[in-house]
């Protein structure tokens, strides 16, 4: 039996006459607003944009134990990080710190997340090719003239200090949201092959300092890195549209 019925059964038990109009009308918007509760306490629990992540964060190194982080928190907000190892020999614990946080428009925003999106996958995608390729030297290359290594060698050193790809990020986390915007879990994507599980915890009410634990380390196929960056990058742009519409809705 549901409660309404139980409410209409006890409010007739009490009652020592029939109700009246008004008191009927008062007992329907009683029933509407416990119906209109429930609805909403179910909506919320089935609501799919829930496990959607609530950040991406791009990390591009500047030394092996300090990097900066832009987070593109929501499609109109971007965060700077610093990023440092509390350890260097041990690069599985940091402490993270908000120092500039930008509100921007929607177009800037998405052309952000889509520039540090492209440069990861392009980083990554190039050093497997880079990979792929010293693989396939033979013995007889390796045995050149000392002359043509060094001029290979100086050749080589000019093209990477020219090399677009020394300025894509080594590393993406995507996080998903815990506890009350407090705690947070991240999927670390590091290469395309290699996957990191870390949590993020704020160490002040603020939310400004943040210490970041990575837990998990797994080697995994490269076609199901693709699949689980690309589902959470929908996830959170889906989740961003989502909210961009109902502001829109409740505006009008």
């Amino acid at each position: 039996m549901c409660m309404q019925e139980y409410l209409k059964q006890y409010l007739n038990g009490i009652g020592w006459r029939p109700l009246s109009i008004v008191e009927q009308q008062y007992l329907e918007k009683i029933k509407y607003a416990i119906a209109e509760q429930q609805r909403k306490f179910y909506a919320k629990i089935l609501n799919p944009f829930n496990l959607s992540p609530i950040s991406t964060a791009f990390w591009f190194y500047v030394i092996p134990s300090l990097a900066i982080g832009v987070s593109v928190t929501s499609l109109g907000e971007i965060d700077i990080y610093i990023r440092q190892a509390m350890e260097p020999t041990f690069a599985n614990i940091f402490s993270a710190f908000i120092i500039l946080e930008f509100h921007v428009p929607f177009s800037l925003a998405f052309l952000i997340l889509a520039l540090c999106l492209g440069l990861f996958l392009t980083g990554k995608i190039n050093k497997l090719l880079q990979t792929e390729k010293n693989q396939l030297i033979t013995e007889q290359e390796e045995s050149l003239e000392a002359l043509e290594k060094v001029a290979e060698e100086k050749h080589r050193s000019i093209i990477e200090v020219l090399n677009p790809f020394k300025l894509a990020p080594l590393s993406m986390t995507i996080f998903f949201p815990v506890f009350r915007d407090h705690t947070d879990l991240g999927i670390v994507f590091q290469d395309l092959d290699y996957l990191s599980i870390a949590v993020l915890q704020a160490l002040e009410p603020t939310d400004k300092i943040y210490s970041i634990f990575r837990f998990i380390h797994a080697q995994v196929p490269f076609s199901l890195v693709i699949l689980i960056l690309f589902l959470a990058i929908h996830l959170f742009l889906s989740d961003e549209v989502n909210k961009i519409e109902q502001r829109a809705c409740e505006d009008i």
